[in-house]
């Protein structure tokens, strides 16, 4: 980051960039390329983290152990201005399975900004390869139609009414997203009938830049896939029970992933595209619950995806997570 004096890394970088670690120490790294910008502002999208942390936990395995499983706890806000530094720490290293931890911190005084812990294991024959069919094209077309995955347009920077409106009048409003294309799928035809647990909301990515042979480098097209599934979860849940505008706190708890596949049904190369199948399953008590499935583009179901956050819902004057008024101004000082 030396040299770079933006507050955040708001630009189309290479997957395989976005990822880059310094090695400082036999279990330490350290970020090099600064990540998004929530808002445009310096607060750090926390996907990057949650996929950033397992790629340097991948860095003290063995050879041909790929994650299998990730939950992470999101302890403080991250800042896109300042590198996280990750610690790793062995847990356990077997012939078929390893674990990690990692703690990761950014301003030492302050202390961890996010922890988790993922599971490594080795690829092994399908004896059993059962899963529920799903045809996406057909099960979603009265939205999906006929068009192709870069037809639609990129995810919002934040899903919400009020930047809806703000993209709608400046098509430049919309913030640069790195690392992969992400695109948002207008789902108001599937979803208008609908109650909210019944609603449907899906994403379709593939990676920006050259991503390595997925056989040399498994783990890295797997964070691709994490750093996915945590991209606007939680505004599904205010969508969904149509109070778009109406939350006044946002913020992750916990983000856990299970991936289903080897190491081959991860592959992010050759422009492969991907869908996140996502709906919110619960909504109480300041919080609620979003789940997902990551399909391939051959209907193969690649991983489940369950998230907790902090939903508060209000009157929407005050979007207190984002430090942003209803209007889409910033607010001044500390909430």
């Amino acid at each position: 980051m030396a040299g770079d004096n933006s507050i955040h890394g708001n630009r189309y970088t290479p997957f395989a960039e976005l990822m880059r670690l310094e090695r400082t120490g036999d279990l330490t790294f350290k970020s090099v390329t600064k990540g998004y910008g929530i808002a445009n502002s310096s607060r750090s999208y926390g996907g990057h983290v949650y996929a950033q942390a397992v790629w340097a936990a991948a860095q003290t395995v063995n050879e041909g152990l790929v994650v299998h499983t990730v939950t992470g706890f999101f302890t403080r806000e991250g800042k896109t201005n300042v590198p996280f530094v990750y610690k790793v720490r062995r847990i356990k290293d077997g012939r078929r399975f390893c674990t990690r931890t990692v703690e990761v911190v950014q301003e030492p005084e302050k202390g961890v900004c996010f922890t988790c812990t993922c599971s490594f294991k080795r690829d092994e024959p399908d004896v059993v390869n059962y899963q529920e069919t799903v045809n996406l094209k057909e099960k979603y077309k009265l939205a999906l139609g006929d068009k192709q995955p870069h037809e639609w347009p990129e995810a919002p920077g934040v899903d919400s009414p009020w930047y809806w409106k703000k993209s709608a009048a400046d098509d430049k409003f919309n913030d640069v997203f790195p690392g992969l294309s992400l695109r948002k799928v207008d789902m108001t035809p599937y979803n208008a009938t609908l109650q909210p647990l019944e609603r449907r909301q899906l994403q379709l990515y593939s990676a920006i830049g050259r991503m390595p042979p997925v056989g040399e480098q498994a783990n890295l097209h797997a964070c691709a896939h994490l750093y996915a599934s945590d991209r606007n979860s939680l505004f599904i849940i205010p969508n969904h029970l149509d109070v778009g505008d109406g939350y006044t706190e946002m913020a992750s708890l916990s983000h856990t992933v299970v991936f289903h596949v080897g190491s081959q049904g991860l592959d992010m190369g050759s422009g492969r595209w991907y869908c996140q199948e996502a709906r919110m399953t619960r909504a109480t008590s300041d919080r609620g619950l979003h789940e997902s499935r990551i399909w391939s583009d051959g209907g193969g179901h690649v991983a489940s995806t369950w998230q907790d956050g902090l939903v508060r819902i209000g009157d929407g004057k005050l979007h207190r997570s984002l430090g942003v008024l209803a209007d889409g101004r910033w607010s001044k000082g500390k909430l």
